[in-house]
């Protein structure tokens, strides 16, 4: 009975609880599931905590890492609403590499995976609300976006959790493998300085960068201002060398500095909360009509009717670096170090409508990335449409051998004025598309009914990024295009490749999508967003159980004849 009596009094005197793991539940999606755990069942009143973001995908998906290769993004926390602890960082274990069909690299984690956190204790209670955004992948790609909340008991002795520990230690971060992301921010970007966080994609991103800035001297959008620098090389013959480096290094100058202000208004845009994106101030009609009235003026000073001084203060500066006092009347390609420079930042000014190849993929990096970084790649970018000049200004006898001025170049700035009246008519139908909409698309439509009559077009419809889902898997192939009126890129590709007449047999059966970016459109840049990019042309080709093909922003029909064969 003694025995009995001992027995019951052990089980029934409560005992002290015992320490469990501090996790939230599982949130369960049919890809997979994921949850926020801690390290510590008690927390330290100082030091170091470790959270965990712990995936588990089925059989087939993936989600990524910090570079997550061709395609896909990593996840991004929002840590706003929390408390005791700041500071935290989001590390990355080691990832799997693996080419998936279509030749596409996928830099990631399959199956399981923990992502790490480290943060800095501070006083007061625990308290993490963690807003997790994040992209998994297989056959189709899915975004997901879910908010955690998690208490961690604070007291006098910290307490580890050996199981969650055990599970952490099974996905080490890797050296430099970290993306700060500070409480309360709200882009997921990093806010550290440009660092190890980016070791095997960093120098790719800057030469794509470099790169794609060269190409841009050969895109449709800076052929109007080719005309002006046409004429400026070609009155710079018999000149002497000395005065040619200068010249041409006072245009690289104003491209570069160009390049910089819009690297600015981008960093200042984007910790704003406003969409930011490569060529956006040709949304703005107010900037269209700029535009048309600089050039429309360039246009008339090429052809006679008048001729553009400096004004006083800058004909003084002029005086003062050596010029000779005929130079203040100033054609519209100039002479002067301001006019040169002025140059340089009127072919930045055209040539942002244009993204070449390789460009949109570095600038849409650069725009998720910290403001160094954001500066560091739009300088390079510079460099590349500058390069030019700086081959100029280091070889200037290359102009020795070009013929010297005469009577024949009136005739030939007059040629060139068409060309400026041509772009001035391209800026004025945008402007119009921009502020008379429905109006314009009536002109639109009927001239394009007279081209259907003629041959075959495509029967466009609009974006809508829900449906591209439901049709693809519908079985249906879709085709997106990501255009403007103001991209004449977009339309160069258009009549080029889009209207081959192979590529359009070729397409007969695909859904052609068509996502105007003429006018502001938040949806529009955050579906660029995902792929990585920031600029136009974009063209997406969709299929059934098979990853999104990402094609060229300079099409060929032989470039789209390939995507739809592959």
């Amino acid at each position: 009975m003694k025995r009995i009596l001992f027995l019951f009094l052990v089980f029934a005197v409560p005992l002290p609880p015992l320490a469990s793991a501090v996790t939230t539940s599982w949130q369960i999606n049919p890809q997979g599931q994921l949850r926020l755990i801690s390290s510590y069942d008690v927390a330290p009143s100082s030091g170091p905590l470790l959270f965990g973001l712990h995936f588990k995908m089925k059989p087939g998906w993936h989600t990524y890492y910090k570079d997550p290769g061709d395609a896909g993004y990593p996840p991004k926390i929002i840590w706003e609403g929390s408390r005791g602890f700041k500071n935290p960082e989001l590390l990355f274990p080691e990832p799997i590499r693996t080419r998936l069909p279509g030749n596409v690299l996928m830099i990631g984690y399959e199956k399981e995976v923990v992502y790490p956190i480290r943060a800095e204790r501070t006083s007061g209670p625990v308290h993490a609300v963690a807003k997790v955004s994040y992209l998994t992948c297989g056959e189709t790609c899915v975004p997901y976006t879910y908010t955690f909340m998690l208490d961690v008991p604070s007291g006098p002795t910290a307490q580890k959790d050996p199981e969650i520990i055990a599970l952490m230690s099974s996905f080490p971060a890797v050296a430099g493998g970290e993306s700060r992301q500070t409480v309360g921010r709200h882009d997921g970007s990093p806010t550290g300085a440009l660092g190890d966080d980016r070791h095997v994609g960093l120098w790719g991103i800057l030469l794509l960068a470099f790169v794609g800035g060269i190409l841009l001297n050969v895109m449709p959008c800076v052929l109007p201002v080719l005309s002006i620098k046409l004429l400026g090389l070609l009155q710079q013959g018999g000149q002497s060398r000395f005065r040619i480096a200068r010249d041409a290094l006072a245009s690289a100058a104003g491209i570069l500095v160009s390049f910089l202000a819009l690297a600015g208004a981008a960093v200042i845009a984007k910790a704003a909360g406003k969409a930011v994106g490569w060529g956006i101030q040709f949304q703005e009609p107010l900037f269209i009509v700029f535009l048309i009235v600089i050039l429309t003026l360039f246009a008339l000073n090429l052809w006679g009717f008048f001729e553009i001084r400096l004004p006083l203060l800058f004909s003084r500066l002029q005086l003062q670096l050596g010029s000779d006092t005929k130079e203040h009347q100033v054609a519209p390609l100039g002479q002067s170090l301001l006019e040169h420079f002025s140059g340089g930042l009127f072919t930045t000014l055209m040539a942002t409508p244009c993204s070449a190849p390789f460009l949109g993929t570095a600038i849409g990096f650069a725009l998720t990335q910290s403001a160094g970084f954001i500066f560091l790649i739009f300088l390079l970018a510079g460099a590349g449409l500058a390069l030019p000049y700086f081959v100029l200004a280091a070889f200037p006898a290359a102009l020795h051998f070009l013929p010297r001025p005469g009577s024949w170049m009136l005739q030939l700035r007059k040629v060139l004025g068409f060309f400026l009246a041509a772009t001035v008519l391209w800026l004025a139908f945008i402007l119009s598309w921009q502020i008379a909409p429905s109006f314009t698309r009536g002109l639109t439509q009927r001239s394009t009914s007279l081209l259907r009559w003629v041959r075959p077009l495509y029967n466009w419809i609009p974006f809508n990024e829900q449906k591209i889902d439901r049709l693809v898997a519908a079985g249906q192939w879709v085709f997106v295009d990501v255009t403007a009126e103001w991209c004449l890129t977009c339309k160069v590709n258009e009549k080029v490749a889009l209207e081959n007449p192979q590529v359009l047999r070729a397409m007969e059966g695909v859904v052609m999508m068509r996502a105007d970016w003429t006018r502001q459109d938040p949806e529009i840049s955050r579906y660029m967003a995902k792929f990585g990019r920031a600029g136009i042309p974009f063209y997406v080709l969709y299929r059934p159980d098979r990853p999104p093909v990402i094609l060229s922003e300079f099409l060929t029909p032989q470039k789209v004849l390939n995507a739809l064969r592959s």
